[in-house]
Order: structure tokens, then sequence, then C-alpha cells
């Protein structure tokens, strides 16, 4: 094998080599390219196949279906396109060929993308977060309206706020809204409102083109209106035109016309739950009233209530018979108490040593006063005495004799 055929190299490597140098190459991997549709087909797995070409060129495209579902409109061939994308060699084949991963009718996909740049920034920073969004007032005193002058946005709602809401004050902070200078007019709108004791602050202006809309995406608008001392509305364009004042705003409505309803209440409704509420309160009340009529009507039938004396003569009565039950068992009681101390007394009679006197016996006691019990306590020559029932006897001891009696 000479050196030639040693260095020769196989279709499969040198296509995997291109493939390789495409990959590695930081322009080829961040191509954008304009230019016309051709053979546009959408397969069923969902992946797009088509070429891209201008008057003298033309290149292949494949977009899989996962951008393909992002898609803002429905590519036809013909169409005018530009594209965001890596190129890369498909080796199978030996093609190169550009991997689209964002599409745009022609003139708009550049400024897309920075907007969706800035919209992921401010979005970063937590300017469009649900949780810092304000809830607006149900009954505000003051609105301030940022709209261009004499337009038919601001006309349309002046008149609807005041058939809706007579009671509001309206402050008009005239602005250019879509041009060159509307961005920095629109900033020293918003920025004069500020001034003002407003509840409520609305943004907008009629439908357009993307172009026209451009003021309301500008970044140092966005910025100011998520200052707002207020809670802010942002009524730009129609429903399939979204800004970035849309994602700021405390509420987004799409039209002027839904801008006035979401600020104000409508009086007519108002009115209508006034009439019901009081409606419903007079049912209410009715009701009540009805109850307690019928209430009271049972009451003042009660034998308490038709004759009040009722109410004392039968507890009066039970309070006599009480009494009389209390006399009796006191009286019981009294002569039950009577009969025990008669017994008792008798008892203690019979026990007394002065209850013997009565049956003729006496009681010997010492000259001291002591009670003689034997013999042995006396002395021929003392002197005794003898208690009796009725008096007492001293008498003078002659003879002691000693002896017993039978029990």
């Amino acid at each position: 094998m000479n050196k030639n055929e040693e260095l020769c190299l196989t279709v499969t490597t040198f296509n995997e080599l291109l493939k390789a140098k495409f990959d590695e190459d930081p322009d080829l991997q961040n191509v954008y390219l304009r230019g016309e549709l051709s053979n546009f087909r959408i397969y069923p797995s969902g992946h797009a196949y088509f070429s891209l070409k201008d008057d003298k060129s033309v290149v292949s495209a494949v977009m899989w279906a996962t951008y393909v579902q992002r898609l803002s409109f429905r590519p036809k061939d013909g169409d005018e396109v530009m594209i965001h994308g890596s190129c890369s060699v498909y080796p199978a084949s030996g093609k190169y060929q550009i991997y689209v991963n964002f599409m745009q009718l022609s003139g708009q996909g550049a400024e897309l993308l920075r907007l969706k740049e800035l919209a992921k920034k401010l979005q970063a920073e937590g300017l469009f977060d649900e949780s810092r969004k304000r809830r607006l007032p149900l009954f505000p005193k003051s609105i301030g309206l940022i709209t261009a002058k004499g337009s038919a946005a601001i006309k349309d709602m002046i008149t609807n706020i005041q058939n809706r809401w007579p009671l509001v004050d309206i402050y008009v902070f005239p602005s250019l809204v879509q041009g060159a200078e509307a961005p920095k007019d629109l900033l020293r709108a918003f920025k004069a409102s500020q001034e003002y004791p407003l509840d409520v602050l609305i943004i907008g202006r009629g439908g357009g083109s993307s172009e026209d809309l451009s003021a309301f995406n500008d970044e140092s608008l966005v910025r100011a209106l998520a200052s707002s001392k207020c809670p802010t509305i942002s009524a730009v364009g129609h429903e399939i035109d979204v800004t970035l004042t849309d994602y700021v705003a405390d509420k987004r409505v799409s039209t002027p016309t839904g801008a006035a309803i979401a600020a104000v209440p409508d009086k007519n409704v108002i009115f209508e739950q006034i009439d019901n509420a009081g409606e419903r309160l007079v049912n209410v009340y009715g009701s009540k009233l009805k109850n307690y009529h019928e209430r009271l009507s049972s009451l003042k039938n009660r034998p308490c209530l038709l004759n009040p004396k009722s109410i004392y003569e039968d507890q009066l009565k039970a309070l006599e018979q009480a009494g009389e039950r209390l006399t009796l068992a006191y009286a019981n009681s009294l002569e039950r108490k009577k009969s025990s101390i008669s017994s008792f007394s008798g008892r203690l009679g019979a026990l007394s040593p002065y209850g013997v006197l009565n049956r003729g016996y006496s009681i010997l006691k010492d000259e001291n006063g002591k009670t003689i019990t034997s013999i042995n306590d006396v002395k021929c020559g003392a002197n005794i005495v003898s208690e009796l029932k009725d008096g007492i006897i001293v008498s003078t001891v002659k003879k002691v004799e000693n002896g017993k009696h039978d029990s």
C-alpha cells in the first residue's frame, strides 16, 4: 500500500469530520437567515422539512416537532421568513442543513428575538410575578388615563367609565403611543401621573401592528410601571397582541373598553344588587317579625299571663302547706324529746342515792360529811349524822358490832 492509500479516508469518516467541524464553529451554531420558504412539509412525526432560498441559492432545513409547535403562524411556500438555528452535516447523505429553532415572518424576527430576551430578563427579576400584582379597588375615587390625545381609545374609556361609575374623577395624561418618540413620551406621562392621588392607572391604546405597539415594550417604561404607586391596567391592542406592559401591569385587558369595565363597577349592577339586598332584608326581617308575632300570640295565651296571680297563688299555697308540715314536724319532734327526757329523768332518779330516802332509808355521814359505808369508818363515841328525806339526826355512837346482811 502506497503512502496516498494510507492517508485515504472513508466517506463516512470524511462526513463525520465535516460534521465535527461544523458543530465546533460558533458562527455556524448561531445562524440567522432570511429567505423564501420552498417545499415546506410537516410530517406525521411533527417534524418539518423545507428549503430556504433567495434568487441565487438554496439551503435545506429541518425544524423538529418541539419547535414547530411553538410557531405563531402557519408557514407556507412563498413566505418570506427569518430563521434562527445551527448548521450541521447529515453524515448519511453528506449534505449540510440548517436545524431551525425559531421562525418568524420576515422583518419581525430580529425584533421578536430581542423582545424575547428582554422579557426573559425582566421575568427573571420577578417583575412579571403574579405574587406582586395588586387587586384593583372595588370603588375607585380617581382614575388616570395614559393614551393618545383625542384618540378613539381615550373617548371610549372616558365614556364607558362615566356611564358605568359617574362618581369617579378622571385624570388624563396624553402621550404619543407609537413612533420613535413614543417610549420617552409615555414615560413622561407616567411620571406625571404619579404626582396625583390615583386609585387606578390605565395605560393603553387601540389595536395596531406589532411595530405600532412596540413603544409598550420599552424597558424603561415597563420598569416604571412596576414601581407605580397605584394598581395599573394595561389595555394595549387586541387579544392577539401582547406587550411587556401587559405582563408587568396588575391587570391586563385586550381593549380600552375592557379597561373601563375592569376599572370601575357598573352602577346599574350596584343598584340592582342594592335592590336585591333590600328585598332580601325585607323578606328576612318580615319573616322574623312574623315569627316573633306568632311567639307573642302563643305566650300571651299562657295561664300565667292571662291570670298573673296564678304565678304566686300556687307558690303561696305550697308555702302554707310546707309551713303546716314544718309546725307539725316540730311539735312531734318536741313531744318525742319531752318523752325521752322524762324517761331519762326517771332512770336517773332511780339511780340517785337520794331516791332511797323516800323509801325510809337514810344516809350516814361522819362529822366531816364523808359518807359512812362500813363500820370501820366509825368509832364509839364519835358523832354521826343521819340524813333522812326531810332532815338530819346527829347521834353519838355507843356501840359498834360486826355483822353481815344477806343480799
